[in-house]
């Protein structure tokens, strides 16, 4: 009996102590829920196109809809059930987790995908709704806020997600993604908004216009074409002397460049002889089954701007993990400011690579031979 009893009286003290303990760092809870979510998905995440991936962020989605259409529902003075009752005081706390995981995959996928180039502006959003999470605990009981924030989430997945479904990348795939996030949005605020006092309007208004708000916000990035072109990714690129397909891969000829420029594995400046080739090499990763034109725009710097000399078009194929490799060459180059520019059909731009074409001097450097496998 005085064995149970002092079991007891340790199991409540334990616990006791473990209150105190959230107690003082309650502050400090929506971090650790932040982060977690952020560590998961880096654990968890690999390919665009996996299946098990695209699962798990498709649950934070419904699981976050569910939530909000609750969260509503009590806003509306409609009581869930006891047993939802129970647990509700912790749905801010699941939904910052889940927003936490969502922002944070959509940072590691547009990272993927973003160029050095406009489209940054989009991945800094992503950023900076990533971080910003961790300070919402107490704000995702607003309606307006959640509309924004659902219709976002919604239409960044399904953009990305889409194309791995039908097996295509283009402006059709891109507006379904936008309407079907639209109408989801709407209707799971529609319903935890729905009353029969005459209220439902007041209510949804301003939600519907922060979700429409939203939809054409990320439409108009699209077509200034400051969102990257997901799930389209520039893997690698360079600019080589000499580029050969081979069985075993891709040979590459180049200068090697200084040894504190370790990171350079391709010709930048690009050393000139009359009569030589400029090689441009990348390779672009596309979900399985997806097939689309690429194509490299070469352009020259001049007191007017750049100006573009050429515009070489070729298909790729999804599916490799390095991405689908191909190569265009350029002849008649001549010395100056140079760029290629990786773009899709729709001039959705995947990369961009800069180089300088100087006049080689007497002797030639010496070239270094590579293999891309």
């Amino acid at each position: 009996m005085a064995t149970t009893l002092y079991s007891r009286t340790g199991e409540s003290t334990i616990k006791s102590r473990i209150g105190n303990l959230c107690g003082k760092n309650q502050k400090y809870t929506g971090i650790a829920i932040f982060s977690a979510g952020f560590i998961w998905d880096s654990l968890t995440l690999t390919r665009v196109d996996n299946w098990i991936d695209n699962t798990i962020l498709l649950f934070y989605l419904i699981l976050i809809g569910a939530i909000i259409s609750l969260t509503l529902r009590r806003h509306c003075g409609k009581l869930p059930a006891p047993w939802i009752q129970k647990i509700e005081h912790r749905f801010p706390w699941v939904m910052q987790f889940c927003f936490g995981g969502l922002f944070s995959s959509y940072v590691i996928f547009y990272f993927k995908s973003a160029s050095f180039t406009r489209t940054q502006f989009f991945f800094l959003i992503l950023v900076v709704l990533w971080i910003g999470n961790e300070f919402l605990e107490e704000r995702l009981g607003k309606p307006l806020l959640l509309g924004i924030l659902y219709c976002f989430c919604l239409f960044s997945f399904l953009a990305f997600f889409l194309p791995v479904i039908f097996a295509r990348v283009d402006i059709i795939v891109f507006w379904l993604a936008g309407l079907t996030s639209l109408i989801i949005s709407l209707t799971v605020f529609s319903f935890g908004l729905r009353t029969g006092d005459g209220e439902w309007r007041r209510r949804m208004t301003p939600v519907a216009v922060g979700i429409l708000s939203t939809f054409v916000g990320v439409n108009l990035l699209y077509f200034v074409n400051l969102i990257p072109p997901v799930p389209l990714a520039l893997k690698s690129a360079g600019i080589y002397h000499m580029v050969a397909r081979t069985p075993a891969g891709y040979a590459v000829n180049y200068v090697a460049p200084p040894r504190w420029r370790f990171w350079k594995k391709w010709d930048d400046p690009f050393y000139f002889s009359p009569g030589e080739t400029v090689y441009c090499y990348t390779a672009v990763f596309a979900p399985g089954k997806v097939r689309v034109p690429v194509r490299h725009v070469w352009s020259r710097w001049s007191s007017s701007g750049w100006m573009q000399t050429d515009r070489i078009t070729f298909q790729i194929a999804g599916g490799r993990d390095g991405g689908y490799r191909g190569y265009t060459a350029k002849r008649g180059i001549a010395p100056g400011e140079w760029r290629v520019e990786v773009e899709t059909e729709q001039g959705r731009i995947l990369g961009r690579i800069d180089f300088r074409v100087v006049l080689t001097p007497a002797p030639h450097p010496p070239l270094k031979s590579a293999l891309i496998r």
